[in-house]
């Protein structure tokens, strides 16, 4: 067989590396594994090693990836953000060690080097003048980026203000970092986008990319970002907070950061001799999942500034770092089938049978597939054998088709697959409908939304009952939950009377839920326990709520032309204001929404982080709303107080560098009963 033609392949792979740079750094949506596109890139630079007259000026190898994103204004870096080079290998890392202690002609083992966890984010660099934060750009091509000061501003975690420290603040401090989203907020938000009837997103790292894009910072903020500082642009007038003078290695630059209050992994970093930083990255490994948020390797740097100076650069990354990458949480696995799961809004969800897949101590068996756009995206069909992802916590996806099976293309059905209406697809949007509101499977979801904790919080009505309820023809609509009797549900299966009357018991209880409550529990699209919240404070009653015009509507805060338009015609729905007439009808009466003007907490903020175990967490939320205080998202400098279970995490640390009061549950559950007088 013939040797394929260099010119020919490098070509190819100049295409391919090309078509993946574009899908992870503007669309949010790689197709492949960093593996993979390691593998891709090394291919292409060993071609080109081989046949140098075939490397061209704008190779692939030769630039950073990463293209401005149109919208958003364009900025220089003075000095390149490059990328780093890429091993998985501990052999390769001793390989590059040698190769740069060769280059300096000193032996390997008088090299001093910084580790810090790689994080999986947006890299950023933020510029302070004269200790104000004056601009953010993406790293972009590492040339140009995009200005997205108006959402970096939105990020708590980084001061805007740099705190005072020994000597004036630095004339120009060039700030390089990672933006990322942990997973507890990406956890957050999903089940937001879950409760509105929106799509969720994929994983935090394309979260964190499409929030610094944005254009609203308003919308930016409702999607809380962090951020986390891993180097140094131009730094003029930055000191050692130890010596005074300008730092001369990377552990002690970051460590003036630190001292000027700016966000570092100081605490998962190391610097040693090789064989330290390696050990640090074995326990990296170790923790990764108990980690706040996604770090998928380590980076070694040579510590000292003055042997990075002479070691210098490549075309696309220095020569004095390299990333070294965690093993990939992936697997592969074969498509069974392709179904669709239809939600309380009616969305059809597209979903992925498959056979069962060890990955990330989890066993896999089904995999969503989101919307109909995913499933064209990657060519997905029954038979095929995918590339499956799961970081940490966050639910798996498929990476990529990898093997084409015989089995015929999917599309999405033309009718419900549960009560055989014509779907509808939303204008501008991936999402195909069930317009049908009397549909089985809405009907169940949307119950099983009203009785949640976030909602009517009803207890003992479950998946399996509201099954039976809804199967049976016993609830049509969600008010007929208000006339059910001891009888018909003791007749049920695994019920009983004790069963029945505390399940009675719950959905009387119930009926004077806080307008909140109801309002998030009705299942209006776009309007989660966030919006219900605002709109209950605003109007304070159903009624004066109903009459409003869309104008006032908009006219909240938080609440925009989509939101505000949901819930008009949600209210204007002839069937949704039977249901919700009827509602009422049976007794269902939430007492006007008054939120005090002023309280004992009244101009204190609050947090809450780890377990707590005398109280839920919305409970101790609720008791510091009753009386008069504000909640935040984040640890600031505006916080007043943050409350501490068990295992706290990060937000414990950064409170006490900030000096925020930090109180246990105990106390705080003292504070508050004696505020409130009981």
């Amino acid at each position: 067989m013939a040797a394929p033609d260099p010119a020919a392949r490098v070509a190819w792979l100049t295409g391919e590396i090309r078509r993946h740079d574009r899908l992870y750094y503007e669309a949010d949506r790689p197709e492949i594994s960093d593996p993979e596109y390691d593998a891709l890139l090394r291919e292409l630079r060993d071609l080109e090693a081989a046949h140098p007259q075939l490397c061209a000026p704008d190779s692939p190898t030769q630039r950073v990836p990463g293209a401005a994103v149109e919208g958003l204004r364009q900025a220089q870096h003075r000095l390149p953000m490059l990328s780093l080079e890429n091993t998985y290998d501990a052999a390769e890392v001793r390989e590059w060690v040698d190769s740069i202690a060769q280059f300096l002609g000193a032996p390997a083992g008088s090299l001093v080097f910084s580790c810090e966890p790689k994080l999986d984010g947006v890299a950023l660099e933020v510029i302070y003048g004269q200790g104000r934060l004056e601009q953010a750009v993406t790293r972009g091509d590492g040339r140009t980026g995009d200005d997205v000061t108006h959402t970096v501003r939105t990020i708590r975690a980084l001061p805007t203000v740099l705190r005072p420290a020994a000597g004036a603040p630095p004339a120009r401090l060039e700030v390089r970092g990672e933006a990322i989203m942990t997973r507890a907020t990406f956890e957050r938000v999903n089940k937001a986008r879950e409760a509105a009837g929106e799509e969720l997103f994929i994983n935090p790292r394309n979260t964190a990319s499409g929030t610094l894009k944005l254009l609203d910072p308003a919308l930016a903020a409702r999607r809380p970002l962090d951020m986390l500082c891993y180097g140094l642009g131009e730094a003029d007038g930055l000191l050692s907070a130890a010596t005074g003078a300008p730092p001369r290695g990377h552990r002690e630059a970051m460590e003036a950061l630190a001292a000027l209050g700016l966000p570092t992994a100081l605490e998962l970093s190391a610097r040693g001799g090789l064989d330290a930083v390696l050990a640090q990255h074995e326990a990296l490994l170790a923790r990764r999942d108990e980690l706040p948020f996604e770090v998928d390797g380590t980076v070694i740097k040579v510590d000292d500034f003055p042997l990075q100076e002479r070691l210098g650069l490549r075309a696309r990354s220095p020569r004095w770092a390299v990333a070294f990458k965690f093993p990939a949480r992936q697997g592969t696995t074969v498509v069974l089938d392709i179904g669709v799961n239809v939600g309380r809004t009616g969305a059809l969800t597209p979903g992925a049978v498959v056979a069962p897949v060890h990955v990330s101590g989890v066993t896999i068996t089904s995999i969503s597939l989101f919307n109909r756009d995913e499933v064209a995206r990657l060519g997905i069909k029954p038979g095929d054998r995918v590339l499956i992802e799961r970081a940490g916590d966050v639910i798996p996806h498929v990476v990529a088709v990898t093997q084409s099976g015989p089995g015929e293309p999917w599309r999405m059905p033309d009718s419900c697959p549960v009560c055989g209406t014509p779907v509808r697809a939303v204008p501008g949007e991936a999402v195909v409908r069930c317009p049908n509101p009397r549909c089985p499977a809405v009907l169940k979801r949307r119950i099983e939304h009203f009785v949640s904790r976030g909602a009517m919080d009803i207890e003992g009505v479950g998946e399996k009952l509201i099954g039976q309820l809804v199967d049976g023809g016993l609830v049509k609509r969600l008010a007929d939950l208000y006339v059910l009797d001891e009888p018909t549900l003791a007749g049920l299966e695994r019920m009983g009377e004790l069963s029945a009357r505390n399940v009675l018991a719950g959905i009387e209880t119930s009926r004077t839920r806080p307008l909140a409550r109801l309002l998030n529990g009705l299942g209006i699209m776009h309007v989660g326990e966030t919006v219900a919240g605002k709109l209950a404070d605003h109007f304070g009653t159903l009624q004066a709520l109903r009459a409003a015009s869309i104008e006032e509507l908009q006219g909240l805060s938080g609440i925009g032309p989509a939101v505000a338009a949901s819930v008009r015609a949600f209210l204007d729905d002839p069937d949704e204001r039977e249901s919700l007439d009827l509602l009422l009808a049976r007794g269902v009466a939430p007492p006007p929404a008054v939120r005090p003007a002023a309280g004992p907490l009244a101009g204190q903020t609050f947090l809450f982080t780890g377990t707590l175990s005398r109280l839920s967490r919305r409970e101790a939320q609720e008791r510091v709303k009753a009386l008069g205080g504000t909640l935040l998202s984040g640890v600031s400098a505006g916080l007043s107080v943050l409350v501490v279970g068990d295992k706290p995490g990060s937000k414990l640390r950064k409170a006490q560098e900030l000096g925020v009061k930090v109180l246990t549950e105990e106390e705080f559950v003292a504070l508050v009963e004696r505020e409130s007088g009981g």
